[in-house]
């Protein structure tokens, strides 16, 4: 699958599939859908260039993955474009008023990351007015795409920490096609 077509199976899960995972978790009135930031997938949500750091500051994430089940992986990688437009971890982490939501790690990276050898994309997100900041959001994750096996219903649960670092765990994440895929995502923040 091209670059672009994964890119837009990320923008559709985010859309979709976010909106869907945080109606189990929020009320009523935090109920509203993740806009992705203009340009996804080019432009991050700091509104900064999409094409890494530029000048400093920067905030960089370094990404550990470990995943079991259709499509085991184990590796890191770093993303230096999520962060792009933010002046410290700190802002990034506590920052709510960004217009579109907060956005992880893995989730806007171009070209797409690679992890042994296959290109891995990580939908992780919370609402504008759903995020308050650091602490546990659940269903935060919606999705992860492992080569051409997308992810994308199950268990999971994502903390962001106030250095900008954090977790996230699923289990049993299923797609249309494929089986199941579990693990943990872990990020620091620079």
């Amino acid at each position: 699958m091209s670059r672009i077509g994964a890119a837009w199976r990320a923008l559709l899960l985010l859309g979709g599939g976010l909106s869907l995972a945080l109606l189990a978790g929020c009320s009523a009135s935090d109920q509203t859908t993740l806009t992705p930031p203009p340009g996804a997938g080019n432009t991050p949500r700091g509104g900064g260039s999409g094409s890494g750091c530029g000048a400093p500051p920067c905030v960089t994430f370094t990404v550990q993955i470990n995943f079991t089940g259709e499509d085991p992986l184990q590796g890191s990688f770093t993303d230096p474009q999520t962060g792009s437009g933010y002046s410290s971890c700190t802002q990034y982490a506590t920052d709510t008023n960004t217009g579109h939501g907060w956005m992880g790690p893995g989730s806007v990276t171009q070209p797409p990351t690679q992890v042994e050898g296959k290109t891995v994309t990580l939908v992780m997100g919370v609402a504008e007015g759903a995020y308050h900041g650091p602490g546990t959001y659940a269903n935060a994750l919606t999705g992860v795409i492992v080569g051409s096996d997308d992810f994308y219903t199950g268990n999971t649960s994502v903390t962001v920490h106030g250095d900008g670092s954090g977790t996230a765990t699923f289990s049993n994440l299923s797609g249309l096609a494929n089986g199941t895929e579990s693990g943990t995502i872990t990020w620091t923040c620079a």
